[in-house]
């Protein structure tokens, strides 16, 4: 087993002016270990420092996953490409000029193992340094040239999109996707090779530019790409494009992908929407839509194919090592605390609680804040909901081993956004208006209940829905998987569907905030009655601690209030004995 420490060498390496150089370097090194992780683990890099060390730790720990390995540090570029150049084939170049190429040329490094490199002659680029001259690894491809938005599509009669950018990943599908060469039940979502800056640096925030998320993508054989997800304006990044032409070009992959997936199964596209460079009012290449409108619209378009986001977004987006990661042992089923059955009759004044902990609908969020929130020392002194979307054990198994085996009384766990995967429920059935394919509802009700069944799972925590309310249809195929409770976004019907009690969340607290802060957000919720209440928080990214204190603060403030933090199995069978004895519309 080798170790590599990427950060401190690429930083090093390249100095501190040149993001450029770092970004090439990484994105080499994440397909490189990629491909070496393929059928078992052979490299670990440290680039994200704290989490990376986290889980190093516990793997090498005495009865940790990779503890009988022994482990060699490699040094530099030259050392891994002596030890890994037997899971390499050569290398693909891609076109700077178009940076949909970037995407493309990881796409293909999964299929036909090459390394993904710019084609740049400047004297102090990854392809100078490495790969020109004497280079030791061949050049099996070039894309440089290749795109262009006029005539054809390269070896096809298929006319051109009118965008290099788009040509670029419709000649991707066409050679690799359609052909069945990449895996059929995951595509990767992620931010093109685009200079962020058009006068500045280049790649300011290198672990948001998620070049390190490619390894498990590649190890898997994934489809890349990086389009807009609106046609009533041009993106940002290719604004000579006609209109409509990147959300043509998505639906078409998604559509190639439903297939090849036989039409009757949920898949997963990693990543998320690239807010924060275009597509949005919020980004560098600013358009006129809102960074969630953007985020929603994304959701429905997936769910309308079938296809569930493992959503990686902005701040907390970058994460290696999901290559060895997925090498984890996970068991067969897991079991959870649940507590004892015995339900208690709604005291008039009281505010039942329930603190839902998220949003962990990302691998790459869960993957940093294990450390950070459910190793808080003060975890256990409360009843919590935890919303780790159980669809995200087939990147960090890890953390799911780690969570169940150290769980308290108090730790139980649901699904998050929405359910085991993020998507909008209501796109998946007819009419689906942005494929017209068949229902998938049944597709969706059977893939939770693979997940939900594998941990143990019965209530769903925060089922988001966008754009649209979910109805009752939507209710009773959630009450087949979920039969304890449902949280979710905004619903119209009716409070408890088959026996299953729907709770509509309306309160959040955090990321961020201050106690103060938090407080208000409860106070502001409570209304002047005295039937009980039953009220959710949805909290992001919130430690244990926080609300501990927050608890401690309310108590000294307002001893009037009468709040009773419930774990979400006492707080949905209290809530349904009192809709039972409550008449309600």
């Amino acid at each position: 087993m080798y170790h590599f420490q990427a950060s401190a060498y690429v930083y090093s390496y390249a100095g501190p002016d040149n993001s450029k150089l770092r970004y090439d370097l990484l994105k080499a090194l994440s397909a490189l270990q990629g491909l070496a992780n393929r059928d078992s683990c052979r490299l670990y890099i440290t680039f994200m420092e704290e989490t990376d060390r986290y889980w190093l730790n516990q793997y090498r720990d005495k009865n940790g996953f990779l503890a009988s390995e022994s482990w060699q540090e490699l040094q530099d570029w030259d050392e891994l490409l002596t030890v890994f150049e037997p899971w390499l084939d050569g290398v693909v170049l891609w076109d700077e000029g178009v940076p949909a190429t970037s995407n493309v040329a990881a796409t293909i490094s999964g299929v036909e193992r090459l390394l993904p490199v710019r084609y740049d002659p400047a004297p102090d680029s990854f392809y100078s340094r490495f790969i020109a001259g004497d280079r030791r690894l061949p050049v099996k491809r070039s894309l440089v040239g290749w795109f262009t938005g006029t005539g054809t599509i390269p070896g096809s009669d298929i006319p051109s999109s009118g965008s290099a950018k788009c040509d670029a990943y419709l000649w991707a599908k066409l050679n690799y996707l359609d052909t069945g060469m990449c895996d059929p039940h995951l595509l990767a979502y992620y931010l093109d090779a685009q200079r962020w800056l058009p006068d500045g640096e280049w790649y300011p925030d290198l672990s948001n530019a998620m070049v390190t998320n490619h390894d498990y993508y590649i190890a898997r054989k994934a489809f890349f790409f990086d389009l807009s997800p609106w046609d009533d304006e041009l993106p940002g990044d290719d604004p000579e494009q006609p209109l409509g032409a990147d959300l043509h070009t998505m639906k078409s992959i998604l559509l190639s992908q439903y297939h090849n997936s036989g039409g009757e199964r949920i898949f997963t596209v990693g990543g998320f929407t690239p807010w924060y460079v275009k597509y949005t009012q919020s980004s560098i290449r600013p358009g006129k839509h809102e960074a969630v409108e953007t985020e929603w619209r994304y959701a429905e378009i997936l769910s309308c194919y079938n296809a569930i986001m493992d959503a990686d977004a902005y701040g907390l987006s970058g994460m290696a090592n999901a290559s060895v990661h997925r090498h984890h042992p996970l068991g067969e089923r897991y079991v959870q605390s649940r507590p004892d059955a015995v339900v208690n009759k709604a005291e008039k004044n009281k505010v039942y609680v329930l603190f839902f902990m998220g949003d962990y609908d990302s691998a790459a969020w869960l993957n940093a804040h294990i450390r950070l929130i459910w190793d808080d020392p003060r975890r256990g002194q409360l009843p919590l909901a935890w919303g780790f979307n159980p669809n995200l054990s087939e990147r960090v198994p890890q953390a799911f081993e780690y969570v169940y085996r150290t769980k308290t009384a108090n730790d139980v766990f649901v699904s998050g956004d929405s359910g085991a995967g993020y998507l909008n429920p209501t796109h998946l059935i007819e009419p689906r208006v942005h494929s017209g394919l068949p229902s998938g509802l049944e597709a969706w009700v059977a893939h939770n209940q693979t997940y939900y069944e594998r941990f143990d799972l019965t209530v769903t925590g925060f089922l988001l829905n966008g754009f649209q309310y979910i109805n009752e249809e939507v209710q009773k195929a959630y009450a087949r998987f979920s039969p304890d409770g449902v949280i979710t976004q905004e619903y119209d019907g009716p409070a408890a569907v088959e026996g299953t009690v729907f709770q509509q969340l309306f309160h959040n607290i955090g990321p961020y905030g201050t106690l103060r802060e938090a407080a208000d957000v409860i106070y502001d919720s409570l209304t002047v009655t005295e039937e009980p209440q039953f009220i959710v928080y949805r909290t992001v990214l919130v430690p244990p601690t926080h609300l501990v204190n927050l608890l401690a603060m309310i108590r000294e403030e307002r001893p009037e209030l009468q709040l009773e933090p419930l774990d979400p199995y006492t707080f949905f069978r209290m809530k349904k004995q009192y809709l039972s004895e409550v008449p309600h519309d």
